[in-house]
């Protein structure tokens, strides 16, 4: 787990009342922006000179704590970056962006082949990892690296993932998927950062449930999923699974969906546990005709079963 670094709690002037914000917090993200600051701000680009003033929040929104994602409690400093934290007792940079920048490129760089190679573009992206002083996962994988994507902006996106025994964590409906990602422009620098790998590792990697015994017990569970309180009330009955899309090994953090005594639907912090599983997801098709022009979209249904003990510690649905 990455701790911000030391400095957070150092002690910085800001232009923003005291009265108004967490004081010890906002002068900690203000201590590390002038830490990383001159190591990740872009110097060509027409408001470079905004990167050489203090820590200076928007006017809308400068501050603000928020439940984000399975966090209890999230801190979104808006200034020069923008900041996602954790907050105390042990406070964690979940995700850094220049959101200038961001905006900048996207309608003015008209790059589309890059000069770089993957490899470079993953050295490149561990070293913002050092200056963001985000520690090594020792059990972090290469997902992928990418240029352009989202928006076809010419920026690299650099993705790990957290595995165990070379077996990925889920990153169905629910679960916020465990990665790394860093972004980085070749003209300009650092764009992006995010980072989650909260979810421990199962206690047990044991695989002891054929994949086809799996596959029967969590077809018996799907009715139960529909009539479960979990399930979107406002869907007709007479849905019908129609196949099987997918039976894969994944680590799952369980949610005993199917017992309504220990259901966890929405969590507000990080998995005390994870299981290996054999993770069963199912197609369906509404029976029965449909009013004229109606376009139904029939759900997707998710299994959990534990992969050494056979027992459904979790379920989910689209």
């Amino acid at each position: 787990m990455n701790v911000l670094y030391p400095v957070f709690f150092l002690s910085l002037a800001i232009r923003v009342s005291a009265s108004e914000v967490s004081e010890a917090t906002l002068k900690g993200v203000s201590d590390f922006y002038d830490e990383i600051v001159s190591s990740l701000a872009p110097s060509n680009v027409p408001f470079a000179d905004i990167y050489k003033q203090p820590l200076t929040l928007e006017e809308r929104f400068g501050y603000k704590e928020n439940p984000f994602d399975y966090y209890p409690a999230v801190v979104f400093v808006q200034a020069q970056f923008i900041f996602q934290v954790t907050k105390e007792p042990h406070p964690k940079l979940i995700a850094l962006y220049n959101n200038r920048l961001r905006q900048y490129i996207s309608t003015n760089e008209l790059q589309r082949v890059p000069a770089w190679t993957p490899l470079e573009a993953i050295g490149k992206a561990k070293d913002i990892l050092k200056i963001l002083h985000i520690p090594a996962v020792t059990n972090m994988v290469l997902k992928d690296v990418l240029f352009g994507g989202m928006n076809d902006d010419p920026v690299w996106r650099i993705r790990w993932e957290p595995r165990v025994q070379n077996i990925r964590y889920n990153t169905l409906p629910e679960q916020e998927t465990q990665e790394i990602e860093v972004s980085i422009s070749e003209r300009h620098g650092f764009v992006g950062y995010r980072g989650r790998y909260d979810f421990p590792a199962p206690k047990r990697m044991d695989v002891l449930i054929k994949q086809e015994d799996a596959i029967a017990k969590a077809a018996k569970a799907v009715p139960f999923i529909q009539r479960g309180p979990y399930f979107w009330r406002g869907r007709p009955s007479r849905i019908t699974v129609s196949g099987v899309y997918s039976a894969q090994l994944l680590i799952a953090a369980p949610n005993w969906l199917l017992d309504p005594k220990r259901a966890v639907w929405i969590r507000n912090k990080p998995p005390d546990e994870t299981r290996l599983c054999w993770v069963i997801t199912f197609t369906s098709v509404y029976a029965g005709q449909t009013e004229a022009n109606e376009t139904r979209i029939a759900p997707v249904f998710i299994v959990y079963i534990d992969a050494a003990t056979g027992e459904i510690v979790g379920a989910n649905f689209t």
